[in-house]
């Protein structure tokens, strides 16, 4: 094995890293401005809920939300799922949104 590969390794996954939590951030900030709505409290599940547990992929990722929809001005809580199910996070127009109260 090269020398140089374990040193690659070392400096692409942590970039990778940032560039992934700061793109989900960035997503759930865009879908938040695009919706008229203000976030309270956002949070990754590691677990989504049951009823998207079957239809999410490896590559999404489900965020716990509790936001303040300007349009009824009312508090919502929620869970986002981010990105498309083949492309994950790639796809930044794929926000899909569950209401606890629907």
């Amino acid at each position: 094995m090269h020398p140089l590969i374990p040193l690659l390794v070392l400096l692409l996954v942590p970039l990778y890293l940032h560039w992934y939590f700061a793109r989900t951030k960035a997503m759930v900030a865009g879908w938040a401005a695009a919706n008229r709505m203000s976030i309270l409290e956002s949070r990754r599940l590691w677990f989504p809920p049951l009823g998207m547990f079957l239809t999410t992929s490896k590559s999404q990722m489900i965020v716990r939300i509790r936001v303040y929809d300007e349009t009824t001005q009312r508090i919502r809580s929620g869970w986002l799922r981010l990105g498309s199910y083949w492309w994950g996070v790639l796809d930044a127009d794929a926000v899909e949104v569950r209401w606890e109260d629907a």
